[in-house]
């Protein structure tokens, strides 16, 4: 699939998104660029979306080369939701996490299929210096979870983030995504550092 092709999927899906959440706009756009791949995403509060009174949302999309086979592309979709709230710290920290479930579709290498992944993420904010925060995620779809030619997803992050503005964050992080290919071997698809950006909206 062309990477033109990619792009407007990805964009499309995150569109649509925008709109199943109007009137209310999207709560955080979350865009990143690796030395071989952009991930786009949208979050917010679940309400939007359901008739509940917790929750986030997230929908996104990723696209590139894959990390073992340059001459090759990928994409990748996911939706999901989780559950977020204060995890500890003391008096100098605070730290949020939130768990939850995402679908995750992929199309890699002439194979398409996703998983059910489960995982979470966590942000670790200082309090002497709150511009300052740390980001960290994994998800995880083993076989049983899995669909179609992908029979495992593992994608991990972790990132360091600045508030240029109290609305608008600048991060650099290390991101790995991961599937098993069905009767094949392990494919990275990403294993690089990325620079992005989160818009609070």
């Amino acid at each position: 699939m062309q990477r033109s092709l990619m792009l407007r999927s990805i964009t499309g899906a995150l569109f649509g998104a925008l709109l199943v959440a109007s009137p209310a706009r999207a709560e955080l756009f979350d865009a990143s660029i690796g030395e071989d791949s952009v991930r786009i995403a949208v979050s917010g509060p679940l309400s939007r979306l359901l008739a509940v009174d917790k929750g986030e949302y997230e929908f996104g999309g990723q696209f590139g080369d894959i990390d073992d086979y340059d001459s090759e592309d990928y994409f990748t979709l996911h939706a999901g939701a989780t559950l977020r709230g204060d995890a500890g710290g003391n008096a100098n920290t605070s730290l949020t996490g939130g768990l939850g479930a995402r679908v995750q579709f992929v199309s890699a290498d002439s194979e398409d299929g996703g998983a059910l992944a489960l995982g979470g993420n966590a942000t670790l904010k200082l309090l002497r210096a709150n511009r300052l925060r740390f980001n960290a995620a994994l998800w995880y779809g083993p076989d049983p979870a899995s669909f179609g030619d992908i029979d495992e997803y593992l994608e991990y992050s972790v990132s360091v983030g600045y508030e240029v503005l109290r609305d608008a964050e600048l991060y650099v992080g290390y991101r790995a995504v991961e599937v098993g290919l069905d009767g094949g071997p392990d494919v990275d698809l990403e294993d690089g550092a990325h620079i992005g950006v989160r818009l609070q909206f």
